[in-house]
């Protein structure tokens, strides 16, 4: 791709982070923080940090490092939104893998304190009985723990979430991490488009010791997502014309200029 071909490109794909982020910030009446995902990579996770699984039991985020690469996914027990599609298409892509990928070890936190073990272990079935076998299950965590250790983990990862108290919900974006075996993010995975293949070989380097460049950030912010539509409501869905209109007129500008290229190149030729 040529040079201003890209940057056309870059612009788009900031220009469309941008809404995404624009799409949970603070400014309705009733909504406290922001929904962003800044990558972090190479950066140690606090392993120290306590929480409680599905099961009720102390555990230590350090409990889970040490074999292998761990992926890592933020999410909220009562969310009816993207955070069960995020896990669940997550779940299925491992699924979808072989060698030690397949055994990948499963974190995933609750971003409400308010959150318990049973609340835990209740998502834990509804996400993933339908997707994987009870051994596979196993290698998936469901914590919840205190605002503090939370809020410590989160920005750690470069994670940050809002809350809006007129429809209970939390605004995070939708997304994880894949954390080598001494505790190290190794890379993020933004989305639903990343495939079995890509899970596979991220977690190979990861196991590798190997860090991955920063990616693009096409953030989808889990908030005012109706699951049982299918679609977003209100001010989101206006945001998302908006991107949609960005990304056509990019296109156009794009397309205009390999146009505009190319007849010039027909001309020198001549």
């Amino acid at each position: 791709m040529k040079a201003p071909a890209l940057a056309a490109f870059g612009v788009a794909l900031a220009l469309l982070a941008a809404a995404a982020h624009a799409a949970a910030d603070s400014g309705a009446p009733g909504y406290v923080g922001t929904a962003d995902f800044v990558q972090h990579l190479g950066k140690n996770l606090p392993a120290g940090l306590s929480f409680r699984d599905e099961r009720g039991r102390a555990v230590r985020i350090g409990d889970y490092l040490g074999e292998a690469p761990v992926a890592l996914v933020f999410s909220y027990y009562r969310c009816t939104n993207l955070c069960p599609m995020q896990i669940r298409n997550l779940a299925q892509r491992i699924a979808q893998t072989s060698g030690g990928a397949a055994d990948a070890q499963v974190i995933v936190v609750s971003i409400d304190p308010t959150d318990t073990p049973a609340l835990a272990d209740r998502a834990k079935h509804k996400f993933l009985d339908d997707f994987l076998p009870a051994p596979r299950t196993e290698r998936w965590h469901f914590l919840s723990g205190a605002p503090a250790e939370i809020r410590e983990l989160a920005e750690s990862l470069g994670f940050s979430y809002g809350y809006d108290e007129a429809t209970h919900q939390f605004a995070h974006p939708a997304g994880f991490v894949l954390v080598t075996a001494d505790g190290k993010i190794a890379r993020y995975f933004f989305g639903f488009d990343y495939t079995a293949a890509d899970f596979g070989h991220a977690f190979d380097e990861a196991a590798a010791q190997r860090i991955a460049s920063p990616i693009a950030r096409l953030l989808l912010v889990c908030f005012h997502y109706d699951i049982t539509t299918g679609r977003y409501t209100g001010r989101i869905l206006e945001l998302l014309r908006v991107v949609s209109t960005i990304m056509l007129l990019g296109a156009l500008a794009l397309a205009w200029n390999l146009r505009r290229r190319a007849r010039a190149a027909r001309t020198s030729e001549a």
